[in-house]
């Protein structure tokens, strides 16, 4: 084999390697789904958040893609995402949303000029080209989100390092569902209600609910609060 030919060769093998160890990086932005929609009733509360959804790591390219709904529109920019994004949620929240006590911090905030974000009452949530969320409405009692595959559940919204909490705009005290300032036994048939799906006026639903997951554990919390 001549010298030159196993030049060529060498050039080629060095250009192959070089693209399979740099594709990852460049690889980065087309695993991201919109998970989780939140917002109150005044549009002022909302949240959206993505998730990584295949395992990828290196989708780190989010910076510059757009956030769009059908009336607003959001360039990513400022955080710097880590290259380990496998399963990862991203955070994006509005200002008011951000203050809220015990909210975990946003991976990034939409300008108050683009507030609302989305209509609740229909709308889509659209990340690049890559997802989109549509939606005929988002629940607005403070303490319920709308999640991929439209499920309702309790809203959940979680940051990149993983920091989890809950809203619950609707209730100052959980477990005074007949809203006369404490959990006494005037709450029990309430409660009872909500969670077999019939309340009747007068009832705060948000307040009956715990989020714990299941309905056992939201009467073990319930119970205690009693106690």
């Amino acid at each position: 084999m001549s010298r030159g030919i196993r030049l060529s060769r060498l050039f080629v093998v060095t250009v192959i390697l070089t693209l399979a160890l740099t594709l990852p990086v460049l690889a980065g932005a087309h695993t991201w789904r919109v998970n989780e929609v939140f917002s109150n009733a005044a549009g002022n509360i909302q949240f959206i958040e993505l998730r990584e959804c295949c395992g990828g790591n290196f989708e780190t390219g989010v910076n510059g893609q757009m956030l769009t709904s059908g009336t607003r529109s959001y360039t990513f920019s400022g955080f710097s995402i880590p290259p380990t994004t496998a399963n990862k949620h991203l955070l994006i929240a509005t200002p008011d949303c951000a203050a809220l006590p015990g909210f975990p911090t946003p991976n990034y905030i939409i300008p108050a000029g683009s507030v609302p974000f989305f209509n609740t009452g229909g709308d889509f949530v659209k990340y690049a080209v890559y997802d989109t969320l549509t939606f005929a409405s988002v629940p607005t009692n403070g303490v319920h989100s709308l999640n991929a595959g439209l499920v309702v559940a309790c809203n959940t919204p979680t940051n990149y390092a993983g920091t989890t909490g809950s809203i619950n705009l609707g209730c100052s005290t959980l477990g005074d569902v007949d809203g006369s300032g404490g959990v006494d036994g005037g709450d029990i048939a309430g409660f009872v209600r909500v969670k077999t799906g019939t309340p009747i006026g007068g009832d705060n639903v948000t307040c009956a609910e715990y989020c714990t997951g299941t309905l056992a554990g939201d009467i073990t919390a319930f119970v205690n609060d009693l106690l």
